[in-house]
């Protein structure tokens, strides 16, 4: 079992989408996957299940005081997928958050969780909010690998090297296996595709994935149809890119 989390402080960089779709990929080749949403605005959660908004059990649970969830019984699958899976999450996470904070060992709460299924998956992703919060500790202690989608925006790489301190604090890893990737890229703006290339060659050379995902429409209309794009339409170029991030990153173990 491989566990990678997919995070940014940065909201709107499409890690949902990327979770989505890279799962979608992998589950495609014959991957087992799972992935868990662990953003309480459960916008992952609403596209894998079909817009459903609340959900029982969830990714709360895991989280309870009295820390005797079932976490078989809060996984579903993904699209009626032999192969795709997801634990869902809805709005109440925020409240456990903030509950979450007395908590005992809070940090290793979910990784004891997730090794209760090490058999029964090749690949796990873990979709984070864009914050440091409980459950985003939670994700980097239980990771493997961290993956980082980078947008085309003006600000596309503010908070990134904060992000990266808050990895060596929490993981306390001198290894730390972390790789950058450029997300939602638009070929025509080649001046701040040049300028964002260069920025993040200083921040994280060696740890910049070769794969880059361009933007396009049918990403974002794919989602709020409820469907990963492979689905939603078959001949967009974008999922060729899906294709080849998962090569790359299947590569890395």
């Amino acid at each position: 079992m491989k566990t990678i989390a997919v995070l940014n402080q940065k909201g709107g960089v499409g890690k949902t989408t990327v979770t989505i779709n890279l799962a979608d990929v992998l589950a495609k080749q014959g991957k087992q996957v799972l992935v868990v949403d662990l953003d309480p605005q459960g916008n992952l959660s609403k596209v894998v299940s079909g817009g459903e908004v609340r959900f029982d059990p969830n990714v709360m649970d895991l989280f309870a005081k009295d820390n005797k969830a079932d976490v078989r019984a809060m996984v579903r699958s993904a699209y009626d997928s032999e192969n795709f899976f997801y634990i869902p999450t809805d709005i109440r996470l925020s409240r456990v958050i903030e509950a979450g904070l007395t908590l005992s060992f809070r940090e290793v709460r979910l990784t004891n969780h997730l090794n209760k299924l090490k058999d029964d998956f090749d690949y796990i992703l873990l979709d984070c909010p864009p914050n440091l919060s409980l459950t985003t500790t939670n994700a980097i202690v239980a990771a493997d690998l961290f993956l980082m989608p980078v947008n085309s925006g003006v600000f596309a790489l503010d908070g990134l090297e904060d992000l990266l301190d808050a990895l060596n604090e929490v993981s306390q890893d001198q290894s730390l296996n972390y790789y950058i990737f450029r997300n939602e890229v638009a070929a025509q703006n080649k001046v701040i595709n040049g300028a964002i290339d260069e920025d993040l060659l200083q921040i994280a050379e060696g740890r910049i994935l070769k794969t880059s995902i361009r933007r396009s429409e049918h990403i974002g209309q794919a989602s709020f149809m409820s469907m990963p794009l492979s689905q939603y339409k078959k001949g967009s170029t974008a999922i060729n890119d899906y294709k080849s991030l998962a090569k790359e990153i299947i590569s890395l173990f």
